[in-house]
């Protein structure tokens, strides 16, 4: 799905480019920390490469402000598809706006935007994980933007340990 390059009040949200992997991966280091998984976090701007522009796995959204000079924020997603809708969908893998910005409706504006470009391609749902103690983003998605939790889903997974 293309997104297209736009400016929101002093912020400009874009595609990520190849030459963009290592602000990508600084962004995403960040919320490693942010979330206390920094001990998790193996991914390397080179793994971030291969997937979003050899394996064409994903797209990641940049936040750029221009007031600061810098990346403040970033999205990566990933698509998939709903057999009961009959439609493709998105994952949202990392949704992260550095601390400072927080609160100034940078997040309202990526969800936004992302919603729209998903029902204007014919998309039937957005999908993403919260950790339960992230508290800050759960009131976000509820009262903010309105998601829903899905309480009647549980989490399942199988770790590359386990593929052997």
């Amino acid at each position: 799905m293309k997104f297209e390059t736009y400016t929101w009040n002093n912020y400009v949200f874009r595609q990520a480019a190849r030459e963009d992997c290592s602000i990508v991966h600084e962004l995403m280091l960040e919320l490693s920390d942010y979330e206390n998984m920094q001990s998790e976090f193996k991914s390397t701007p080179k793994d971030l490469e291969n997937i979003l522009f050899d394996l064409h796995c994903g797209d990641a959204i940049l936040v750029y402000d221009n007031e600061s000079d810098q990346h403040i924020g970033v999205m990566l997603l990933s698509y998939n598809y709903s057999s009961f809708k009959g439609k493709p969908g998105i994952f949202i893998e990392d949704f992260y706006i550095r601390e400072k910005k927080r609160g100034c409706g940078i997040g309202t504006q990526m969800i936004s935007r992302l919603v729209k470009l998903s029902h204007d391609n014919g998309f039937g749902r957005i999908d993403w994980m919260c950790l339960k103690n992230n508290k800050p983003s759960m009131e976000f998605y509820e009262k903010t933007i309105k998601a829903k939790q899905m309480n009647e889903w549980v989490v399942f997974r199988l770790d590359e340990k386990q593929f052997c």
